[in-house]
């Protein structure tokens, strides 16, 4: 990933015109952009690989990403394809565990990126901002697991 150094009142924008911030006011958005930075993502270019142990989640402002895992043989499955106004990678800023997929732009693509460093920074300075922001991907996170649990039963 590349760095792209934005000023607070544009990546706040860039956060709003996502839509993915609605529950937010406006002076809660450039306070949760004060904690993100900017990030321009190489089509092709791995944002982060499965087993990889950082911890940061990503919101897609602009362009498209594939979240890719491989299979018991190593053929690499395709288990989502993400847009603007999608995040992934928040898991990490949890469990702390590997990552459990790899994700590839499949085009030039441009993110806010949340560390865990920041989020904490964001628990400190505004206690009830960060609970509504972590309420909100706690929320992302059982989405993704009723539709998993969705899709795994018409296998099973």
């Amino acid at each position: 990933m590349v760095y792209a150094g934005q000023s607070l009142k544009e990546r706040a924008e860039m956060l709003e015109r996502t839509r993915w911030s609605t529950e937010f006011s406006w002076p809660e958005v450039e306070k949760i952009a004060g904690h993100l930075s900017l990030s321009r993502a190489i089509q092709g270019m791995p944002v982060l690989k499965e087993g990889d142990l950082d911890a940061f989640m990503c919101l897609i402002v602009e362009g498209e990403v594939k979240v890719v895992k491989e299979d018991e043989k190593g053929q690499k499955k395709v288990l989502a394809t993400l847009g603007k106004g999608k995040i992934f990678g928040e898991m990490s800023l949890f469990d702390g565990e590997p990552r459990s997929a790899t994700v590839v732009p499949s085009e030039h693509t441009t993110l806010l990126v949340l560390t865990k460093e920041n989020l904490n920074n964001l628990i400190e300075e505004f206690p009830l901002l960060a609970v509504k922001l972590i309420m909100k991907l706690g929320k992302s996170i059982s989405q993704r697991l009723r539709l998993t649990s969705g899709k795994l039963i018409d296998i099973i």
